[in-house]
């Protein structure tokens, strides 16, 4: 599988600017203004990073929330980059320029320079295999929700009357809680050094 995505990727001659989204069937956004690393992509080093070893990374990855610890979903997909100047660079101006209106991004080039892998659980558990010593950035999507509650009525609304059945103004009506939620996304990454030979480096990437 990681063999297969390293020669998919060694073959793709894209040019265009990416941002670093895993998904590309997201809809490209209009009226984005996207800030570009002034750092030029080395297509030749980034591949000779991704050159196959026989070291192995483990990890976890999560994202806790309003006090809730948020994990990707069984096979949420997990990305490792060899970091670059490029990549670099791009990490540095996304915590500057993430916005709706000025987005950092990468030429889509480099954002394919890349190994993929899947969560192996619903706990944000993951594998990568066969990776040589050196420094990479591994980043994945974490989904949380934003739930919301409301009361609504539930039932007509009841009059206060007198003694004689006249209405006296007023009244109450029956409520219950209702609860409504958003999905949101959030990436979590980070930088990883992997030395020696036929080791496996454990991780535990948490925001």
């Amino acid at each position: 599988m990681l063999k297969m995505n390293r020669y998919l990727q060694q073959h793709t001659g894209y040019t265009l600017i990416f941002l670093l989204c895993f998904f590309c069937n997201a809809k490209a956004q209009k009226n984005i203004e996207y800030v570009l690393p002034t750092t030029a992509f080395n297509k030749e080093e980034a591949y000779k990073m991704l050159e196959e070893g026989n070291n192995s990374i483990e990890g976890t990855l999560s994202f806790k929330k309003r006090g809730y610890v948020n994990y990707p979903g069984y096979l949420a997909k997990v990305l490792l980059y060899p970091v670059t100047p490029h990549l670099t660079e791009y990490i540095e101006l996304k915590k500057k320029y993430d916005s709706r209106k000025k987005q950092a991004a990468m030429t889509k080039e480099a954002a394919m320079a890349r190994i993929e892998t899947k969560t192996i659980d619903e706990k944000g558990n993951f594998v990568f295999t066969n990776i040589k010593p050196g420094k990479y950035y591994v980043v994945s999507l974490v989904t949380w929700e934003k739930v919301r509650s409301n009361q609504v009525q539930s039932g007509p609304v009841t009059s206060n009357k007198n003694g004689l059945g006249i209405q006296m103004g007023g009244g109450s009506f029956p409520t219950e809680t209702r609860y409504e939620s958003r999905a949101y996304e959030e990436e979590v990454g980070e930088y990883i050094e992997v030395s020696g030979n036929n080791k496996v480096t454990v991780i535990n990437i948490a925001k």
